[in-house]
């Protein structure tokens, strides 16, 4: 193709873009790619349709709306959610709502707050991002002990294809809907259909609140008293355990024994059965051999996780995943391995489900800070870890059962690529993401 029909056929897909949105949401990128905001279900499916004749590339763009370059020269279509946000329905009786992909998590709390409803107990790290992202994008922090992954609440999808044709999952008792493509939508990246709107199961707001704070003699002892509290049912707002150098660091001036660990408990719902988990989890840390301290802890805790307040330190250095029967050795795995190559590693753990839990480990070079004293200053802290530790205590936590986690899954599964394979033969839906 010579250079003058390429610019031709790329100023046609210009004003065929400007038609299906208008100019003022149109925006050049270079000489092939745009950046496009429609502002409904069907401009989108407009787009993605005149994206097919051209056989462009269609990627979405939720709440942080930055395009990712790729690097190959064929057209592509940045197609950005921020316009769709709107409520489309609340359901107050069902505890449903409807509402468009590029609304975040954190406005739609702003709607239902005064309505004493709530999406649920998730990180507002998580809200900030769309619906549409969330959703598309399967990543670890969207669980919640008491709620399940964000995807669990989903009761109904609105989608568009890669041939512009828009599907909509049906919102029924689900014994009536036989098989389920929401799921399927749901962290496919945009590679199989385009979000558009969801449907999703809200909850009323908890009439109370309640935190407690807990030592226990060592990290496989907070980690077994957390699996028996969930053994017994208990549904907890939050869990987080700290060994002693992580609670030091997090904690200024909360010193505990070398090895013994912290956990942080909250839990929610009508009083009543707020106080009955929280009394669970009580008598599962006294099973353990542990005790209760501090509130004063779980508060700051609570305020740092759900409410904005800055924790202090930097980002943690290594995310692993792990089941149940896998997180004490991981754990040790990673504190054993580093301290052998003389660096010195420090972890909680959080996000806790039936599946078990995320180990956030930060990891230093030289002999670890005072594990039973106060937290070193930042000033004074070691350095981060060099890439050779990072990557052989990566290592250690695979060898011990350990899942790394990676803010994206690379691959899709081999039913899900043939599902593509038939919805999308061109690959122009978000391709490069997902192999």
């Amino acid at each position: 193709m010579t250079t003058a029909t390429t610019e031709a056929t790329m100023a046609t897909l210009e004003r065929e873009l400007i038609d299906s949105v208008g100019a003022p949401h149109v925006e050049q990128l270079d000489d092939t790619s745009w950046r496009v905001t429609p502002g409904s279900a069907p401009e989108v499916a407009e787009v993605i349709r005149r994206a097919r004749g051209h056989k462009a590339a269609v990627h979405p763009l939720g709440a942080g709306g930055r395009p990712t370059r790729v690097a190959d020269d064929r057209p592509r279509i940045y197609l950005a959610t921020r316009r769709l946000d709107q409520v489309l329905q609340l359901d107050e009786a069902s505890l449903l709502v409807h509402a468009q992909a590029g609304l975040t998590g954190l406005d739609l709390e702003r709607i239902l707050g005064p309505r004493n409803l709530s999406i649920g107990d998730y990180p507002p790290v998580v809200l900030t991002s769309s619906l549409g992202g969330i959703l598309a994008v399967r990543t670890p922090g969207k669980s919640s002990a008491r709620h399940g992954f964000f995807e669990d609440a989903v009761v109904g999808l609105s989608a568009v294809l890669s041939d512009g044709k828009t599907i909509h999952t049906r919102v029924a008792p689900r014994r009536s809907t036989g098989p389920d493509l929401a799921r399927a939508l749901c962290g496919s990246e945009g590679t199989i259909g385009f979000i558009t709107s969801a449907v999703l199961r809200i909850h009323v707001r908890p009439e109370a609140r309640l935190v407690a704070a807990y030592t226990l003699p060592s990290i496989d002892a907070a980690i077994a008293a957390v699996h028996l509290a969930l053994r017994e049912e208990v549904a907890p707002s939050g869990l987080r355990i700290y060994d002693a150098a992580e609670a030091a660091q997090h904690f200024d001036g909360f010193t505990l024994p070398s090895g013994h660990a912290l956990l942080c408990a909250g839990t929610a719902g009508p009083t009543d059965l707020a106080a009955c988990d929280r009394d669970l989890i009580t008598s599962a840390v006294l099973a353990e051999g542990g005790a209760t301290t501090d509130q004063s802890l779980a508060e700051l805790w609570w305020r740092r996780v759900h409410a904005g307040e800055p924790t202090p330190g930097p980002q943690p250095t290594l995310q692993v995943m792990a089941t149940p029967s896998k997180l004490r050795p991981v754990y040790h795995a990673v504190t054993s391995h580093v301290a052998e190559v003389g660096g010195s590693a420090r972890a909680h753990i959080s996000r806790f489900d039936a599946d078990g839990a995320v180990l956030f480990f930060t990891l230093t070079q030289g002999p670890p800070s005072s594990r039973s004293g106060p937290a070193t200053p930042p000033s004074a802290a070691s350095a981060i870890a060099d890439d050779a530790t990072v990557t052989s205590a990566e290592h250690a936590a695979e060898i011990a059962g350990g899942w790394l986690l990676g803010a994206r899954a690379p691959a899709l599964d081999r039913y899900l690529r043939a599902l593509r394979d038939v919805l999308d033969p061109d690959r122009i839906m978000n391709p490069g993401t997902l192999a």
